[in-house]
């Protein structure tokens, strides 16, 4: 068995920090999003935005991934897909910034629609790769221990999002996109600069799967997408829990399922990935007959205890089952199909 030493700790911890900047852009995106259509009287739009995020969480993952794996067989180059999704999200952070502080008026202000389309689909483009190389920190034994941090730094930002929220408006709009793009510009150029000789070596020497396995990888992320739309966006919609509001319930499972998985990521082995994963589906099944009515605070326990189990197991599941050929693809593909259950309840609560 391979000892814990052998994960490549300084890139978990880089491919961490862009973790942690994606969520936080993700937060002020949701905190901002609907200020600005007001204070530029584009209030017509929400709906659109909305569609349209759903639309580009599904589909720009696969796509990225596609073209990644392509560039990668082509010219051997298995950063350019990452390096320009960086760049192009970093450059529309500071447009935005200067859209927004040159106000309604600004000669500017009628593209602002456009570039937050364009900000949604660049934000997308350098997840698959990036999550496609965890492969090359450590050994596949070891992969939970990894998906475990990066989940359990993450998921704590989406947790603390009131906390993330003052900070947010403590900056104000024009310095919270101008700060965005800074994080995100710096986040992605460290793991570059700290994993690109490793992914490099790693994607010449790989040996994974001969033939990916597609059906159970979207198999699982379904399920793993319906686990996580019901915390992120059927719960804040409910006020059945006393002095507990939906929106703080679903917090406190992001939180709870963050720790989860964060514990359980010390003792999960390759072996392990198959069990869980039936396990997993089966506390989550039981979890939403619970919901619709019998008893909610098992429910969302439940729940929160599968969405642990299938972040710790999924991904790493999904990697073991992708050909060398073909994984950026197949972990955009995994990526996708997950966010399809949050942007179906997304449009029904708007």
């Amino acid at each position: 068995m391979m000892q814990t030493n052998s994960i490549k700790w300084p890139e978990i911890f880089s491919l961490g920090f862009l973790s942690v900047s994606i969520a936080i852009s993700w937060v002020a995106y949701h905190e901002y999003q609907p200020h600005l259509l007001e204070a530029f009287d584009l209030q017509n739009l929400a709906s659109l935005l909305i569609y349209a995020k759903a639309v580009v969480l599904i589909v720009v993952p696969p796509l990225a991934g596609l073209v990644a794996d392509y560039f990668m067989r082509k010219r051997h180059n298995y950063f350019l897909i990452f390096s320009i999704g960086i760049s192009v999200t970093a450059m529309i952070f500071m447009v935005v910034a200067s859209i927004i502080g040159a106000g309604p008026l600004g000669a500017l202000s009628h593209i602002l629609p456009l570039m937050v389309i364009l900000w949604l689909i660049s934000m997308n483009i350098f997840v698959s790769p990036a999550f496609s190389m965890i492969d090359a920190f450590a050994p596949v034994d070891r992969l939970p221990v990894v998906v475990g941090f990066l989940v359990f730094v993450t998921e704590l930002v989406y947790a603390l999002e009131p906390v993330v929220v003052q900070l947010v408006n403590f900056f104000g709009a024009t310095m919270t996109f101008i700060v965005g793009g800074i994080l995100i510009a710096s986040s992605g150029l460290i793991f570059y600069r700290v994993s690109s000789k490793n992914v490099i070596q790693h994607r010449r020497s790989e040996s994974l799967q001969s033939d990916s396995k597609y059906l159970p990888i979207i198999v699982i992320a379904l399920i793993l997408g319906l686990a996580k739309a019901i915390i992120i966006e059927f719960l804040p919609e409910r006020a059945f829990f006393g002095t507990w509001s939906g929106q703080q319930v679903s917090l406190a499972m992001l939180a709870l399922s963050a720790v989860i998985t964060f514990i359980l990521s010390q003792s999960i082995k390759k072996y392990n990935y198959t069990k869980l994963i039936l396990f997993a589906t089966g506390l989550t099944v039981i979890g939403c007959i619970l919901l619709l009515g019998i008893s909610y605070a098992p429910s969302v326990v439940l729940i929160a205890i599968g969405l642990s189990l299938f972040n710790l197991v999924g991904l790493p599941f999904a990697i073991t089952n992708l050909s060398a050929r073909g994984l950026t693809a197949g972990v955009g593909i995994f990526i996708g199909v997950s966010e399809i259950f949050t942007g179906i309840l997304e449009i029904m609560f708007q």
